[in-house]
């Protein structure tokens, strides 16, 4: 029993460090994935009315960051709860708030153990935030235990089609670190997002194969979730590969010369 409790206390131990250092990079990164314009955020509300309605619902949008999905549903007229691990991703989300006139509760939470009573939401949102926990499992037991029975859970994620691979992968990519280096006189081999080990203990990393939809699908299955679909997010998606023609050269090189960048959810319903 003492080998166990050991165990148990070295795996907790482990995960704090790995949110400390999740929490330190949101914490100085602040202003990222937002919308880029006005147009942009059109096509996402318009996506998000079309998915929800102008019923009010109580929302909880789990890893809000700045805000972007919270905002707009709180726009929209729900009553939307925001968490997130880091004050100052918060900090940049209640200054959008106050601008826009609206004012979803805003807080500091923990996706993977959630500060709420079971049953007392009717959606759960989050927005590319699965890759980026330890503990994904964990996290989509907690969406389902909060939502009420006939409640929804939502993940917004991006799929990059055709991105290049091999050794001419690593050769571009190094090069538009290299350039980034250059022009903006910062070393751009340390602004990735988090640490090796760190990404090592993200089991849905980005990085890896196992960040698919399929195995996202297979999350919310074996969460308990049923009639789990994935829906493509068309307007979305257009806009985003609009953007993505206007981005410099050495963050193409960096990032991989994807044929598209599709935006769709994935959506599991609580019997």
């Amino acid at each position: 029993m003492t080998v166990l409790i050991s165990s148990i206390n070295e795996e907790e131990l482990e995960s704090d460090c790995i949110k400390k250092e999740i929490r330190e990079y949101w914490d100085r990164t602040k202003e990222h994935a937002f919308f880029k314009d006005d147009e942009e955020e059109k096509a996402w509300r318009n996506s998000l009315l079309k998915e929800f309605g102008s019923k009010k619902l109580k929302i909880l949008d789990v890893g809000t960051g700045n805000g972007s999905l919270a905002l707009v549903l709180a726009g929209m007229g729900h009553d939307v709860v925001g968490i997130d691990i880091s004050e100052g991703m918060l900090s940049v989300a209640r200054k959008k708030a106050e601008e826009r006139c609206v004012n979803p509760d805003l807080r500091i939470g923990d996706a993977e153990s959630l500060e709420f009573d079971d049953g007392c939401f009717d959606a759960v949102v989050s927005r590319i935030v699965l890759w980026t926990l330890p503990n994904p499992k964990k996290a989509i037991n907690e969406w389902k235990r909060v939502l009420r029975p006939g409640g929804k859970a939502y993940t917004f994620e991006i799929e990059s089609w055709g991105r290049d691979k091999g050794t001419g992968r690593w050769i571009k990519k190094n090069l538009g670190l290299f350039l980034t280096t250059i022009i903006e006189r910062k070393n751009a081999w340390k602004t990735g997002h988090y640490s090796k080990s760190v990404n090592e203990n993200l089991p849905i990393c980005y990085e890896k194969s196992s960040s698919s939809a399929i195995n996202k699908v297979e999350l919310f299955r074996k969460g308990g979730f049923e009639d789990v679909s994935v829906f493509k997010m068309e307007e979305v998606s257009d806009i985003s590969v609009k953007n993505r023609r206007e981005v410099p050269l050495r963050y193409k090189l960096t990032w991989g010369n994807s044929g598209a960048n599709i935006w769709y959810y994935i959506r599991g319903c609580k019997s």
